[in-house]
């Protein structure tokens, strides 16, 4: 009882009434949650609605396509392996930012679905004006660089880096791409041709690569004279052909699809809840300092 009356709860019971009497419940109050609730009706309306947009990919199983027969061990040894140090979701990564990808992609009409009308004709998503601020064209002016006047594949290469996030979260098996867009019918269209093109150029650049090595290698092994060294040469031949049985089919290569590219079901932003709440407090804050403010204003000053 004496940690009771130490503490005086009725004197500071009483001190809370008196507090929300004279300066919360009033009709000041009433008029600021009201402005805060105009308020916030006019931010959810005038903003734009982003989604979550991803897809969960999983490194390929090649068990089944490791199988050669142990062809060009011979030649792993006297020419060196040449097996790729990055792992999957690296070599993904990398092919998925590279201009090589985004010229594919510009050629099959994405500039156009990005930056244009949509049209299809190589001669007008070749030929896209681009726009700038009147302040990137007066610092181009006075710093004396030119613009580009129209779009190319570069501009698609920085639109995939900016826009489409690669991770592997800490303890899971599967590689994640995501994006924020407020087009999310567009944004899983291009989701998955990025992926299916980064796998397929990944692929096409492995089966021109064995092609050179298998004709660089006929023309020593049509030269070679050493039974070894010939062994050796005709072991990697094998292997390389071996390679491209493996690559020339419909499979993916790098990445398999676990989940396609889905779109959140409600937008991430703006946060409706979040937005009348935060409002009505701050309103109801600055009600109550006014109100304070105006009743003790000779105290004060």
């Amino acid at each position: 009882m004496s940690i009771l009356k130490k503490f005086n709860i009725k004197e500071k019971i009483s001190i809370s009434l008196e507090f929300f009497n004279e300066l919360v419940f009033i009709k000041r109050s009433l008029y600021a949650l009201g402005a805060s609730l105009l308020l916030s009706c006019v931010i959810v309306l005038t903003s734009t609605p982003y989604f979550y947009v991803s897809s969960s990919l999983m490194d390929v199983d090649t068990s089944s396509s490791s199988t050669s027969l142990d062809m060009g061990g011979v030649a792993t040894a006297l020419l060196g392996a040449s097996g790729d140090k990055a792992g999957p979701a690296d070599e993904f990564r990398s092919n998925m930012s590279s201009y090589l990808l985004a010229q594919r992609m510009w050629n099959k009409g994405w500039g156009s679905k990005l930056f244009g009308n949509g049209d299809m004709n190589e001669e007008y998503f070749n030929k896209i004006s681009k726009s700038y601020a009147i302040t990137d064209r007066v610092g181009a002016f006075m710093s004396g660089y030119d613009l580009h006047d129209y779009y190319t594949a570069y501009d698609l290469q920085d639109f995939i880096q900016s826009t489409i996030a690669v991770s592997k979260p800490v303890g899971s098996p599967n590689v994640v791409l995501s994006t924020q867009t407020k087009s999310k019918d567009f944004a899983i269209e291009f989701m998955n041709a990025v992926i299916f093109e980064t796998d397929q150029y990944a692929k096409e650049r492995l089966i021109l690569k064995s092609n050179e090595i298998i004709k660089a290698t006929y023309s020593q092994l049509a030269v070679s004279k050493n039974s070894m060294i010939a062994s050796a040469l005709a072991s990697t031949i094998n292997s390389e052909y071996y390679k491209i049985a493996n690559l020339e089919n419909n499979l993916p290569y790098l990445l398999d699809v676990i989940d396609p590219p889905y779109s959140s079901e409600y937008p991430i932003a703006p946060k409706v809840s979040a937005i009348f709440l935060s409002s009505a407090i701050i309103f109801l804050f600055a009600s109550i300092l006014f109100s304070f403010i105006q009743k003790n204003k000779e105290d004060l000053w």
